[in-house]
C-alpha cells in the first residue's frame, strides 16, 4: 500500500479516536444510546473511504451519498478536534488556577464542550458553503509588454480547479458555465483539476455537454493538473475528447496569428518536457501565455520569458486555517506577482476538493484584462 495513503489513514484515525472519546463522555449511561452514537460515529468514519473503494461500482446516488458524508466529516474533524483541543486546555487550566464555576462537573463540562462544539461548527460550515455556493468574480488588469497582433486587449475569463464528479455534479457545472458565459470572454483559459477523481460520473451525467455550452469566441484552453492523473491521464482525455476544448499537454497553440498559449503538463508526469523546451516551439517575440495547473518555480517562467502563467491547485487552503500551510508551501500560494516582466496568477479555484466549503477563503472567477503594447 501507498505509505502516504497508510500515513493519512493513521491520522485520521487518530483524530476520530479522539473525537469519539470525547462525544462518548458527554453521552448518558444509555446502552442503546451509546450503540446509536457508534455506529453513526462509524458511518461517519468510514464513508469517505468506501465511496472512493467503491467509485467504480456503486451505484452513483449511493457513491454521492457516502462521499458527501464522509467529506463533510472531514471538514468536521477539522474544526471540532480545534475546540476540542481549545477546551480542553481551559479545562486543565481550571485543574491548577480554578477559575471556572464549582457545579461544572466534568461530565457536565464534557457535554457543554460536546454540545457546543457541533453547534458552533455548523454555524462555521453554513457560512462555508455559502461561500464555495458564492463564487466571488475577482477582476484584474495586466499591461504586457509586447505587441498583440491583431488585438490590443483582451478579455480572458480564468479558472481552475472544478473538481466535476462525485461531489460536484451536472448541476452545479450548470452554474458554473452560466457564470462564465455572463463574463463574454474573448477566451477562456483552464489551469487544470477539471476532474476530481473518477469520470464515471461526468460520462453518466453527459457533463460534456454542459462544458461544450462554454462560450468565447478565441476558444477555451486546457491543461491537465494532478487529479487528471488521479483519476486517470488515458480516460480523462477520453472523456476531453467529447469537448471543444484545446488540451495543451506539453504543447503551444499560436492563436490567430498573435499570441501563445503554452499548457504544460501536469509535474506529477516526471518525464515532462522542460519549460525551455515548450519555449522553443513558440515565437518568443509574441506573447506568451502559460497554463501550468501546480504554482512551483515562478523564476522558471521568468527566465524563459513567459509573459502570463496561470495557476491553481492550492485552492487557497480552502479551509482556515490551512491557507497558512499554503502560504508556507509556495512563493505564491494565492492571488498576484510580478516577477520582472511576467505575471503570475494562482486562483484558489471555482470548485473544491472534497468538502463542500470556504472558510476562510474564497472561490473565484477570475477575469483579466490583457492589455498590449500598441
Amino acid at each position: 500500500m501507498n505509505p502516504f495513503i497508510v500515513i493519512v489513514v493513521f491520522i485520521h484515525t487518530l483524530v476520530n479516536a479522539y473525537l469519539f472519546v470525547r462525544g462518548w463522555q458527554a453521552l448518558p449511561a444509555s446502552v442503546p444510546v451509546r450503540i446509536v452514537y457508534g455506529l453513526i460515529f462509524l458511518l461517519f468514519y468510514g464513508s469517505f473511504f468506501i465511496a472512493m473503494a467503491g467509485r467504480d461500482s456503486f451505484p452513483l446516488d449511493r457513491q454521492k451519498a457516502l462521499y458527501f458524508i464522509g467529506s463533510t466529516w472531514f471538514a468536521f474533524m477539522l474544526y471540532l478536534s480545534l475546540y476540542f483541543v481549545f477546551t480542553d486546555i481551559i479545562h486543565l487550566a481550571d485543574r491548577f488556577f480554578r477559575f471556572l464555576p464549582s457545579s461544572l462537573s466534568p461530565v457536565v463540562f464534557r457535554q457543554v464542550q460536546v454540545i457546543s462544539g457541533y453547534i458552533l461548527v455548523i454555524i462555521i460550515l453554513a457560512a462555508g458553503h455559502y461561500r464555495f455556493t458564492h463564487p466571488e468574480i475577482v477582476e484584474k488588469t495586466i499591461n504586457i509588454n509586447k505587441n498583440g497582433g491583431k488585438y490590443n486587449e483582451l478579455k480572458a475569463v480564468v479558472i481552475s480547479d472544478l473538481h466535476l464528479g462525485t461531489g460536484i455534479g451536472k448541476k452545479m457545472l450548470q452554474q458554473y458555465v452560466q457564470l462564465v458565459n455572463a463574463q463574454n470572454p474573448d477566451i477562456i483559459l483552464i489551469a487544470g483539476d477539471m476532474i476530481d477523481s473518477n469520470v464515471r460520473p461526468l460520462e453518466e451525467e453527459r457533463m460534456y455537454e454542459e462544458i461544450n455550452r462554454m462560450e468565447a469566441p478565441l476558444g477555451i484552453y486546457f491543461c491537465p493538473g494532478n487529479h487528471e492523473y488521479i483519476t486517470g491521464i488515458d480516460r480523462s482525455l477520453h472523456f476531453f475528447a467529447k469537448t471543444k476544448m484545446e488540451v495543451l499537454i506539453d504543447s503551444a497553440v499560436c492563436v490567430n496569428g498573435s499570441f501563445w498559449v503554452i499548457g504544460r503538463n501536469d509535474r506529477t508526469n516526471h518525464n515532462r518536457l522542460s519549460l525551455k523546451q515548450l519555449v522553443s516551439k513558440t515565437v518568443p517575440e509574441q506573447p506568451l501565455f502559460l497554463l501550468d495547473h501546480q504554482p512551483y518555480f515562478p523564476e522558471e517562467a521568468a527566465v524563459c520569458g513567459i509573459d502570463l502563467q496561470i495557476s491553481g491547485h492550492t485552492h487557497d487552503g480552502q479551509l482556515w486555517p490551512l491557507n497558512y500551510i499554503v502560504g508556507g508551501m509556495y512563493e505564491l500560494g494565492h492571488g498576484y506577482l510580478k516577477k520582472k516582466d511576467t505575471h503570475l496568477i494562482v486562483t484558489s479555484g471555482l470548485g473544491i476538493w472534497g468538502p463542500q466549503f470556504r472558510v476562510g477563503t474564497q472561490s473565484e472567477l477570475i477575469i483579466l484584462n490583457i492589455r498590449f503594447k500598441e
